[in-house]
């Protein structure tokens, strides 16, 4: 490879690079920029803040103009009145006239000073502080967009497309170093904290003019502090709250470390007490104290544990950890609302989703206790059966749509009734398939459809279904009916056959119903579905791997079986199970007991 060819691909990487670089730093910056919009909004310049312009700058808007105009009314309180001054020089001059003789007025005292009051100096001391982190806040925010343009520009500023990757590499690096999501957090804490210094100041300073006022003041002042408390702390505790203020990142660090710090010496009291008072016994929890103090160790340790990886993994990590830890619950609820979304009622859509979600979720929708997600996926299956299969409901969709629709439907019942043999599931799924397979039409129409994964995936349901529906006890007469169309067998041999004996009368029309007809070998991608089947319907496993040894002596039974069988299409039956199986088959197989006596023939 030439220096010039090495160059060109490099470039082609680098300009890939740079192409979805491009996109993450400008999801950032549009991050960035919005949460400094929100600080700019809140201090944005509004027709008051020009009449303070003299104390507040043109960035300091709504929050500054306000505090600047209790500011401007307030600040005279910490010098003397000049009008006080003005009434006391006029009480002396009246007190030296010489007709002045009686008067409320009261001279003022000789050396007295003027001293202001401790309330008007902490109400003064707060709002000029509050003003202070208002402006340093709006200071930031405008920082930060200069620095998020900088950030997104900069690599741009060369055409090669090597060096932009370079330069962005070595810019990136640096926001991770410095943090600069600190700096936008910084931004809205001195905004909020801006806001609590001025609400407090207001309660202080109603205190010293009217009680009642300041009660009211003080009142509504303590519920918003403590609904802003509550969202600080929340997340920190729930964490998939919603929830959450510039503080949480705070307070999330000095409560786990308090938490750290308590833990460990809780561990450290409860080693020393049990080194102290219960003797070294190989661990066996003999005396009382042992019983007491290892628990106790065991909870301490365990909290040193937690708490130090949450002081490590950081407030954002952690939730992250918790949503990925969090039960499959989750998962089904999520869908679940996808689910029941009015979009979805068109067929096709709901034909897209079902296509798509795999079989353990379909297996989780209904299993899951939460009713809800598994009546709506039943929902769209009986009304994407119906649309697809012949009847009245059916629409008009040509015969590759149909078959597509069809095998979407099937494939998920399948997955359930391939599910439902080891579980019962809160539906009665059988009692579903059944009442909407149990048209005979219905059920053959499919049986003998051209599309063999129709064929396969169909017999699949009916035969799982069947398996569950025979190890109950009484059958009814519906249920027999059902049972009779899909073994082939009569509704009274299969009554009075014992469990065993319909288990062979099931697996026999499972395999002959499929093989019998089946021009050539199944296709390799269709010879899997019916091998999950076939390995259930002979107690071989239901999830793959199946365990090889029990799979290899049911088959070569099940071949001995047929192979005794005089049903017509026997012998080319146990050649495709031969071909389809030969590495499972041993050169003789051993005969095991499937079942008392041949396999049934079918009716």
């Amino acid at each position: 490879m030439t220096p010039a060819t090495a160059q060109t691909e490099s470039g082609k990487m680098w300009m890939a690079f740079m192409k979805e670089a491009e996109k993450h730093d400008n999801r950032d910056a549009k991050d960035w920029k919005g949460d400094s919009d929100g600080i700019l909004v809140f201090v944005r310049p509004t027709l008051p803040a020009l009449l303070f312009i003299t104390i507040t700058c043109w960035k300091s808007g709504l929050l500054s103009a306000t505090v600047g105009a209790f500011i401007i009314e307030f600040y005279k309180k910490l010098s003397p009145d000049r009008g006080d001054q003005t009434v006391d020089l006029l009480c002396q001059i009246s007190q030296q006239l010489p007709n002045f003789s009686t008067g409320t007025c009261i001279p003022p005292q000789a050396g007295q000073s003027f001293s202001p009051g401790a309330s008007i100096i902490w109400v003064n001391s707060m709002w000029i502080v509050s003003l202070i982190l208002g402006l340093a806040s709006a200071l930031f925010a405008t920082l930060a967009q200069q620095w998020a343009r900088r950030y997104v520009q900069m690599p741009q500023i060369l055409s090669d497309p090597n060096n932009c990757a370079r330069i962005r590499s070595f810019l990136f690096s640096g926001t991770r170093r410095y943090n600069m999501n600190i700096a936008f957090e910084t931004a809205y804490t001195l905004l909020h904290f801006s806001v609590f210094l001025f609400l407090v100041g207001l309660a202080i300073l109603f205190f010293s003019i009217n009680k009642a006022v300041a009660i009211v003041v003080s009142v509504s002042v303590g519920k918003f502090v403590a609904a802003y408390f509550v969202l600080t702390i929340l997340p920190c505790i729930e964490h998939d709250c919603p929830y959450r203020t510039p503080m949480s990142n705070i307070w999330w660090y000095i409560s786990h470390t308090s938490l750290f710090s308590c833990a460990f010496c809780l561990r450290s009291l409860f080693t020393k007490l049990y080194s102290w008072f219960v003797p070294y016994n190989l661990g066996e929890l003999r005396r009382r104290g042992q019983h007491i103090l290892v628990p106790l160790l065991m909870f301490s340790e365990h909290a040193v544990k937690k708490h130090a990886r949450r002081l490590k993994d950081g407030f954002q990590d952690t939730i992250l950890r918790r949503a990925l830890q969090a039960s499959d619950n989750v998962d089904v609820k999520a869908l679940t609302w996808w689910l029941q979304l009015p979009a979805l009622a068109e067929a096709s859509k709901a034909q897209d989703i079902l296509g798509c979600i795999p079989k353990e979720v379909v297996v989780q929708l209904m299993a899951s206790p939460i009713q809800s997600g598994k009546l709506v996926l039943l929902k769209h299956l009986i009304s994407l059966l119906r649309s697809c299969a012949p009847g009245p409901l059916a629409v008009r969709l040509d015969e590759k749509e149909r078959t597509t629709r069809l095998l979407v439907c099937l494939h998920a019942i399948h997955r359930i009734a391939h599910a439902s043999v080891d579980q019962r599931f809160d539906v009665d799924f059988v009692d579903f398939v059944r009442s909407n397979l149990a048209n005979t039409s219905l059920m053959w129409s499919m049986w003998t459809n051209s599309d063999i994964g129709i064929r396969i995936t169909s017999r699949s349901i009916c035969a799982l279904l069947a398996r569950r529906l025979l190890s109950k006890l009484p059958l009814e007469g519906s249920e027999l009916g059902w049972l009779q169309d899909v073994i082939g067998e009569p509704s009274n041999t299969i009554f009075n056959s014992d469990s065993t004996t319909r288990d062979c009368m099931n697996l026999k029309a499972f395999v002959y119903s499929l093989l019998s007809g089946q021009e050539g070998d199944l296709p390799p991608e269709h010879a899997i579905p019916f091998t999950e089947t076939l390995a259930i319907l002979m107690n071989a496993g239901v999830q793959s791997p199946f365990d090889r040894t029990e799979f290899q002596d049911q088959l070569s039974a099940l071949i001995e079986r047929i192979e005794q069988d005089t049903t017509e299409g026997s012998g080319e039956i146990v050649d495709k199970l031969r071909r389809m199986f030969e590495d499972f088959l041993p050169a003789s197989a051993p005969i095991s007991t499937l079942g008392p006596g041949p396999i049934p023939a079918v009716n």
